[in-house]
């Protein structure tokens, strides 16, 4: 195992001794609705919002400093940007709609511009500002564990929380992705200890569907 992959999972395992969290026990998986209520399928764009008003804007990519290579993801700053789309890709390819509590990979639709050559695929990387950030460059499938996902209901109705799940199981996934600052005006997606920083609360809105801003705005919840 190469160190840098190394350290993300001695941290992992000590995240998962140290943390308060409850886990998830016994959990029925249930379609996954967007914003329209339809149910989310794999494979189609989505963009990933805020579900609280005031919270920031969906889900993008960017660059983590100095570094280049690879992006890593990080929320807009403002309400009205949308981020870029993601698809969500079941690891159980004859799953065509999105489940709760079942594993995934997330990867952004679009192309990365960049001069090394990465994939949009998520995967949880190195330690930064007291987090493990999601970065991209993931490979897609069932071979790593570092870039399995998987998408819970969350404690508000209508909203989602997304969660780092290197485990096939679903009781043993209490690692909720949260947004984190490193101090240069970006929010970032990691892995952080429990409550040290912004939950990560969402909803969905598929990506094709030409809504004017008002009419998306109101389907955002307010605190």
């Amino acid at each position: 195992m190469k160190p840098a992959l190394a350290t993300i999972f001695i941290f992992f395992f000590l995240y998962i001794f140290s943390t308060k969290s409850s886990p998830v026990r016994a959990a029925t998986p249930e379609a996954v609705v967007d914003i329209s209520g339809e149910k989310v399928k794999a494979g189609v764009s989505y963009y990933v919002l805020s579900a609280y008003r005031g919270r920031g804007g969906g889900l993008t990519f960017n660059t983590f400093k100095n570094d280049t290579c690879p992006h890593v993801v990080v929320q807009e700053i403002f309400g009205f940007s949308k981020g870029k789309p993601v698809q969500f890709l079941p690891l159980n390819p004859k799953n065509h709609v999105v489940h709760t509590f079942r594993n995934l990979n997330i990867k952004f639709s679009e192309p990365i511009a960049s001069t090394c050559t990465e994939s949009g695929v998520w995967r949880l990387n190195k330690f930064i500002s007291e987090a493990l950030n999601v970065a991209t460059n993931g490979i897609e499938g069932t071979q790593e564990t570092y870039n399995r996902f998987m998408i819970e209901k969350a404690e508000v109705e209508g909203a989602y929380k997304l969660r780092f799940c290197p485990l096939s199981q679903s009781e043993e996934c209490h690692n909720d992705l949260e947004i984190f600052s490193a101090g240069d005006g970006k929010n970032y997606v990691g892995l952080t200890n429990p409550g040290q920083f912004q939950p990560l609360r969402v909803v969905f809105e598929k990506a094709n569907v030409d809504n004017a801003f008002n009419d998306a705005d109101e389907t955002v919840m307010s605190i």
